[in-house]
């Protein structure tokens, strides 16, 4: 009699592990749903800081957040430019739980990109991957944690950092990172700013290779690669040979420690060119990037369930 169910239990427990790969599947496979995000921020056009196409796409970002749950905040600030007075704009966001103010809670980490793209008056500049795709990245994480991690994304708060790319060529202490310099003095005399931080920064491209700036905190490097490995991507994370200006750096002097999840674009070919289009884009880099990360905030905050 015992013989019978051994075909029969053999056969459910199959069923089962192929209803577990497709749930879990289901929960991290969100490549498709970024691509998407990255396709309707593009639509909106060059969105340097400023114009009706960045204001249109913050809008939208606000608007994908505050459906899965987040509260937003947009906040505003002036600065000089070698371009003259510029009005700045960056989208905050952080979870809502119980009906309680997220502002008056504190937070553990930070997930942050930059929303702007780079000025150029003589081509159309789309920054596909500098960086609509990391936008669009957090937002679609913001909706999986809101459903499946609740508790952590509770102790996360999400930045876009308007004004990262310089006015002129090449950032520099007076032009560029004007959105994350902002960000970081609000906490840099405060005794409750965030733990760590994670910035994304050309996430989603092709043949997808992320190198981490040389001087990155040495836990957050090691978090970074066991959490590839967790996820069977080391082969697309290493080290780039050289500190990154970026805007991690200003939250790192402001002692929140960040981590840069960068592309390597000094061998892209596309980089700060027309090139970086949604044609660069796939939905298979960008699930990587997303998987990594996630497993980054899990092992960060799993005990946060």
């Amino acid at each position: 009699m015992k013989t019978r169910w051994i075909p029969l239990l053999v056969v459910m427990l199959a069923g089962l592990a192929v209803a577990w790969w497709w749930q879990a599947r289901g929960s991290l496979g969100l490549g498709e749903a970024a691509y998407e995000q990255t396709r309707a921020i593009l639509a909106k056009g060059p969105r340097p800081p400023q114009s009706k196409a960045l204001d249109e796409v913050r809008a939208h970002v606000a608007t994908q957040l505050q459906a899965s749950g987040w509260v937003t905040r947009r906040e505003a600030f002036e600065r000089q430019t070698p371009k003259g007075l510029i009005r700045f704009e960056n989208l905050r966001a952080r979870f809502a739980v119980g009906g309680a103010d997220p502002w008056e809670r504190r937070v553990d980490g930070l997930l942050c990109a930059h929303i702007d793209s780079k000025l150029y008056e003589d081509k159309v500049f789309l920054g596909a991957d500098d960086a609509a795709s990391a936008c669009a990245a957090i937002v679609v994480m913001a909706e999986f944690l809101a459903k499946k991690k609740p508790q952590q994304a509770a102790a996360l708060e999400l930045v876009f950092f308007d004004g990262e790319e310089a006015l002129e060529e090449n950032i520099t202490p007076q032009d560029g990172l004007y959105g994350s310099r902002h960000y970081a003095n609000f906490w840099r005399a405060r005794d409750d700013k965030p733990k760590w931080g994670i910035l994304l920064d050309m996430v989603g491209h092709k043949n997808l290779s992320i190198r981490l700036p040389s001087d990155t905190p040495e836990d957050l490097k090691d978090l970074v690669f066991a959490a590839a490995k967790a996820e069977g991507a080391e082969a697309y994370f290493g080290m780039a040979a050289t500190p990154i200006i970026d805007d991690h750096v200003p939250l790192n002097f402001a002692g929140i420690p960040t981590v840069d999840i960068i592309g390597d674009f000094t061998r892209s070919g596309w980089w700060h060119t027309a090139g970086d289009n949604l044609s660069i884009i796939s939905p298979e880099s960008l699930d990587i990037s997303m998987r990594v990360t996630l497993r980054m905030i899990d092992m960060r905050l799993g005990n946060q369930r």
